[in-house]
């Protein structure tokens, strides 16, 4: 398989890898993916809670070119964007960024996955700092 030049700088010269502290309040972790199906994407960010903006975010992958290009696009794009920012991040433009062959476009939406269920996270982390119940948290029968 052949990957753009895009995929190619990204995996070798990958920008932001790493993890960020789960213990910190302002860190909001997400993964999508598993290890038995042989890609996870996990992306971490940093959100100042009071400009709700992400100051930093992380990647961590297993995975193959398109996977590690696609959680490099997507935390690159997180740096300094809004919440809601990130939560308009498209499977669709991250594949066409990097144009992506039809068959690894799962590799984007793994990456947005993840990168949406940090902000989940991290939404899930400062609703409880405040005292707000989340929207989920309704009597359980």
């Amino acid at each position: 398989m052949r990957y753009s030049q895009q995929v190619l700088a990204r995996v070798r010269a990958p920008r932001f890898v790493g993890a960020l502290p789960k213990d910190d309040a302002n860190v909001g972790t997400g993964e999508a993916g598993s290890l038995d199906g042989g890609t996870l994407s996990r992306i971490s960010i940093r959100v100042d809670p009071q400009s709700r903006r992400i100051g930093e975010a992380r990647f961590k992958v297993f995975g193959c070119s398109a996977a590690i290009a696609s959680a490099s696009l997507v935390t690159e794009q997180l740096q300094n964007s809004s919440i809601d920012q990130a939560r308009g991040l498209s499977p669709d433009a991250v594949a066409a960024s990097l144009a992506l062959p039809a068959e690894r476009l799962y590799a984007a939406a793994l990456a947005v996955e993840a990168a949406q269920r940090a902000v989940d996270d991290w939404e899930g982390k400062a609703s409880r700092s405040e005292g707000r119940p989340l929207p989920n948290d309704g009597p359980r029968t």
